[in-house]
Parts: structure tokens; C-alpha cells; sequence
């Protein structure tokens, strides 16, 4: 699949650069540490491989033995043996000789390439050679792969399967990580219910919470929920005060638009915090609030569950990511072609819900629900980004799609 381009999240970022939060390291085994961020960086301490090794099944040899062979003509040297995968060689290849050698096994001394085994043919105790090869041809020289004291991993990076398997390989067996940071989430509005609750005409159960802490906990965030709050400011001001003294990040959902209830802003403000940004211009998602209580970062979202996605995905995670140490690197978009017209507004950068279809192209669906329509983040897990200067996109066009 091509990328086109990069999601811009360095307004998110700036933003997390103006928090300050305490952030401690801790050591876990690297079976434990796939997902967590390194609190320091990571140098290799021993050259790999620390011996030049053959990297196919073949025979060691000198190349200079069989320069110009070929089918018709093909080298003859002599065989003196063979060389195992967990073996030290212990003989040497003289002029004319080759040694038989596994992949990764030690070449032997006076060797300097190793030919295939499918260019050679055995007629014990002699070797003939249908291929040339030059120096070094087949082999991996010494610290080739690693150097000691090469950055390998750098402090703020997430580690990968693929880390995991090359920290294993140096031998290292404990790292130093950050200690996840501790996130409470929790929504509001009267209209909201448990979802263990029959639902009444007016009434919603809470999807939002389940899925921003489901995001959280996906990237190894300490994510307590807690109780559903009702549209009173005693209540939210208390449950803001009490969250904000015992947990790095605090995230309401709902409460964060312009309506007669939403009292959110005001219970920031009389918790004595700092509210820094109060809506976006992406829609959905618009009235994301971004401010701080005490020592935390406090995130209230959109209540209506789309854009509450949508919010969380391109505003929150990027944010608490960074807070955390991590290097938070862009998201690549997919370029795709446009299957049906869409219509935007100027001045707001508009994600589409939208399915992605590959044939001969790939070909980006939009999918037009709204931002109340829960099964459209199942139905739809892609967006089609509609750029702020657009008044809209016409079907044929080449589009960014950011697949979540």
C-alpha cells in the first residue's frame, strides 16, 4: 500500500510540552518489557557477530581458488572437511582446499567467501566449482550487524516484538522502563447508564469510557474508571478534585460543548485548574478540552461516541504518549482514490468515516453516519481526511485515509 503523507500532530505535541509530570523508571525482565517505553538508551557492548560467519550452506574457500569457474570449466579444489554451526573452526583453508559450512557457522581461517551449494558438486575428497565468488561474497564480517557501542534503542522509544528479539540476541535481560502513567476516565451527563442497565426512551449506556480505557489499556496505560457523573457541579468538581490528586491524566467524556449543561470548563476552573485549549478544528471532535488540575493533565471529550473517538485517537493518545516519554512519531496516511464526492466545510480539517477497498486500486468508500452513531467505529475503522482549505473532495481524487 502507498503512503501519501503524515498526520500533523505537532499541535498536539506542543501542547504536551507544556505539562510537566513526574515521570519514574522502573526495571522489568525483557520477557515483560514488549509495550513499555525505555527510559534510557540502549548500546550494544560486543561487536555482531564477533567472528566473520557464512551466511549460506556452501564451502568456505579462498575466492582467488575460483575465479573464472564456470559449468564448462569448473574449479576443482580439495575437500578437508567441515565446519559445525556451534564449532570453533580448527582447520585452516589452504590453496586449493574448502570446507564445508552451515549457515552462521565461523568461517575458517584463510578463508574469504563462501560458495553455495547449489554451484558446487562433491566427488570425495575433491569439490567442483560452477560459480565464482569475490571476496567477502556470502559472508557476514565481523561487528557487520552490530558495533560495539552503537545506539541501538533510544530512551523514548516503545518497544516492538522486533526490539524484544534484538535486546534478546545482545544478551540483554532487564531494562529500565517508564512506569506507566496512571489515567482515570470517566463520564458524564444524565442521560448516561451503566451497561449492565435496561435502558430507557432518553437514556444512553456508557460506550465511551469502555472504549477510551480499552485505547488506554492497549498502549500500557494504568486506566482506572470510574463512576458515571451526573450534570451537577458539586458532583463533577468533587470527582475532578479527587482524580486529579491521585492520578497523572484525568479524561471526562462529554460535557465539553457549548450547552446549557455542560459544566465541565467550570468545575476546571473552580478545581483552581487552567484549562490551555478548548476546542479543535477537526470535525468530529471539535470541542476537545485540553487543561490542567494540580499536577495532572486533565482531557475532557466529546460525548457523542464518534467523535469521542475520533478525539481520542488524534488528540488524547498522541498527548499522553508524549507526556510519558514516549517519541511520539507522526501516523502515516494512506493514499487512496476517492469513490464517492464529499462536501466540507473551510477552516475545518473533516474526518470521514469510511471503508477501504482494495482491487486493482485502493479505493477509500466514504461512509456518511453521524457523530452519535456508535456501530459506525466497527463498521468503519478508517477516515478519509478532508484538508481545512477544502470546501470538499471530488470522487476520482487521490485522498489521505487514516486506517485506526
Amino acid at each position: 500500500m502507498a503512503f501519501l503523507n503524515l498526520l500533523d500532530i505537532s499541535r498536539v505535541l506542543k501542547l504536551a510540552s507544556e505539562f510537566s509530570i513526574h515521570l519514574e523508571s522502573e526495571s522489568v525482565s525483557l520477557y515483560d518489557a514488549v509495550g513499555r517505553v525505555l527510559s534510557e538508551d540502549v548500546y550494544a557492548d560486543a561487536d555482531m557477530p564477533p567472528a566473520p560467519r557464512s551466511e549460506v550452506d556452501g564451502y568456505a574457500v579462498r575466492s582467488a581458488d575460483v575465479k573464472g569457474a564456470s559449468t564448462e570449466r569448473p574449479s576443482l579444489l580439495t575437500l578437508r572437511g567441515s565446519v559445525q554451526v556451534n564449532e570453533v573452526p580448527s582447520t585452516s583453508v589452504g590453496p586449493g582446499e574448502a570446507i564445508y559450512v552451515p549457515t552462521g557457522a565461523i568461517l575458517p581461517p584463510g578463508a574469504d567467501a563462501v560458495v553455495m551449494i547449489e554451484h558446487c558438486e562433491e566427488s570425495h575428497p575433491y569439490l567442483e566449482v560452477f560459480k565464482p565468488v569475490a571476496p567477502r561474497e556470502n559472508v557476514m564480517g565481523p561487528g557487520e550487524d552490530i558495533r560495539s557501542g552503537e545506539l541501538l534503542l533510544k530512551r523514548g522509544q516503545r518497544l516492538s516484538p522486533e526490539a524484544i528479539g534484538l535486546l534478546a540476541y545482545l544478551g540483554k535481560v532487564e531494562l529500565r522502563v517508564v512506569r506507566p502513567l496512571s489515567v482515570y476516565v470517566s463520564a458524564t451527563g444524565d442521560e448516561i447508564v451503566e451497561p449492565s442497565v435496561p435502558v430507557g426512551l432518553g437514556q444512553y449506556r456508557d460506550a465511551n469510557t469502555y472504549t477510551v480505557a480499552a485505547m488506554l489499556k492497549k498502549w500500557g496505560f494504568r486506566t482506572h474508571r470510574g463512576p458515571i457523573l451526573k450534570d451537577d457541579l458539586t458532583s463533577l468538581v468533587g470527582a475532578l478534585r479527587e482524580a486529579s490528586e491521585s492520578h497523572d491524566v484525568v479524561v471526562f467524556t462529554g460535557g465539553s460543548s457549548a450547552g446549557v449543561r455542560d459544566l465541565v470548563i467550570t468545575a476546571v476552573e473552580q478545581c483552581g485548574g487552567v484549562v490551555k485549549a478548548h476546542g479543535f478544528a477537526i470535525r468530529p471532535g471539535k470541542p476537545t478540552i485540553i487543561g490542567q488540575v494540580g499536577r495532572s493533565l486533565f482531557v475532557g471529550l466529546p460525548g457523542h461516541p464518534m467523535s469521542c473517538f475520533v478525539s481520542a485517537s488524534l488528540i488524547l493518545l498522541p498527548l499522553v504518549r508524549s507526556l510519558q516519554g514516549e517519541e511520539v512519531q507522526p501516523v502515516p496516511l494512506l493514499k487512496a482514490k476517492l469513490a464517492k464526492s464529499v462536501f466540507s466545510r473551510i477552516g475545518v480539517e473533516e474526518w470521514i468515516p469510511a471503508r477501504v477497498e482494495v482491487g486493482d486500486e485502493i479505493m477509500a468508500v466514504p461512509v456518511f453516519s453521524k457523530s452519535g452513531m456508535v456501530s459506525a467505529m466497527i463498521k468503519n475503522p478508517a477516515f478519509i481526511r478532508v484538508p481545512p482549505e477544502a470546501e470538499g473532495l471530488e470522487a476520482g481524487e487521490s485522498v489521505e485515509v487514516l486506517t485506526l
